[in-house]
């Protein structure tokens, strides 16, 4: 009875590890792309909201400029977490408008990219009777 045959190198049955090796490191970094992404967007909706409440409250009747700046820093206490950093927030109000800028960045997970934020909120001021 002869012995098992030596079992020859076939270059298709290794095929598949050598691109599974090429394919893991840039699945892995889509992933991350994506979860970064996702941050940033919710990120967006945050310096959005914080954005809204202070202008909400810059343009209220007989409010003041540090009235909204106080509205925008509660509200970004309560939910920025550590995704806002360097958040900067400015409040204007003229006569006629009223317009909070909220900009900080993200904290990344891909070395070497940064991802700011920036939101701007602009509106009418009230006033009694529709007068200026």
């Amino acid at each position: 009875m002869p012995g098992p045959t030596p079992h020859r190198a076939d270059p298709e049955r290794d095929r598949g590890s050598a691109e599974l090796v090429a394919a893991t490191p840039l699945m892995l970094l889509l992933l991350v792309l994506v979860a970064q992404v996702a941050l940033w967007a919710h990120a967006t909706q945050l310096c959005q909201t914080i954005a809204q409440h202070g202008q909400a409250a810059t343009r209220a009747l007989e409010a003041t400029e540090a009235d909204g700046h106080a509205r925008a820093d509660e509200v970004a206490s309560q939910l920025r977490g550590e995704l806002l950093q360097d958040l900067d927030i400015t409040v204007e109000r003229t006569d006629t408008t009223a317009t909070v800028q909220v900009s900080a960045r993200v904290p990344t997970m891909v070395p070497g990219l940064d991802w700011p934020v920036h939101t701007a909120v602009s509106g009418p001021v009230e006033h009694i009777g529709g007068q200026p």
